[in-house]
């Protein structure tokens, strides 16, 4: 179907539409929710959160990116926003989520594949542990760019459209971001293995 009609059916309230863009974009909305908050119930109710503006504010989408581009925008901005009000939150809070987090991606793991042997897994974890951390590490421009870029596998002009700076800006981010983050990862490799 051709977008602008698609987006006009959204802008008149048309449900079909409206459940049409929830069964298409809801996967790869909640990736980049859980992208950043690590957590999968978090995640999911980020995403209902997203679809929700969405509902609300598609008639301000001014249709200069595409739909998708829009979307994506919206769940960049609420992970930050909600990351932000993470940050504020009591240290132990903050580490008794963390726990909640890595249990839901062990959970995961368990169900996607054979479980590996104690000794594997437990590196696996570390590593895991060693990257986000890292990742936390950088500015939070540059670690934007970089998990859209690198994790995600968006192009510098989605990830421009997405950031809403200019091309020139993002190619800059990205590749201080890989400069710095081998850095950091080379200052803390040893204490994490």
């Amino acid at each position: 179907m051709e977008e602008k009609k698609f987006i006009q059916r959204l802008r008149d309230k048309d449900r079909t539409a409206f459940q049409q863009l929830v069964r298409e974009y809801k996967d790869p909305i909640l990736n980049v929710c859980y992208g950043y908050l690590k957590d999968v119930d978090d995640a999911e109710d980020l995403t209902q959160e997203v679809f929700a503006e969405v509902y609300k504010t598609i008639s301000n989408f001014k249709e200069e990116a595409s739909l998708f581009t829009w979307m994506y925008r919206i769940a960049v901005s609420r992970s930050l926003d909600e990351l932000k009000k993470r940050r504020s939150l009591k240290r132990a809070a903050y580490f008794e989520k963390r726990v909640r987090s890595e249990a839901a991606d062990l959970e995961m793991s368990q169900t996607a594949s054979d479980l590996p042997d104690p000794e594997e897994e437990l590196y696996q974890k570390q590593q895991q542990l060693f990257i986000q951390d890292s990742l936390n590490q950088l500015a939070e421009t540059q670690r934007t760019a970089f998990v859209l870029s690198q994790q995600d596998g968006l192009s510098y002009k989605e990830i421009a459209d997405i950031m809403e700076k200019s091309l020139s800006s993002i190619e800059s981010l990205v590749h201080r971001s890989k400069q710095n983050l081998r850095k950091i990862m080379e200052d803390n490799y040893e204490n994490y293995f």
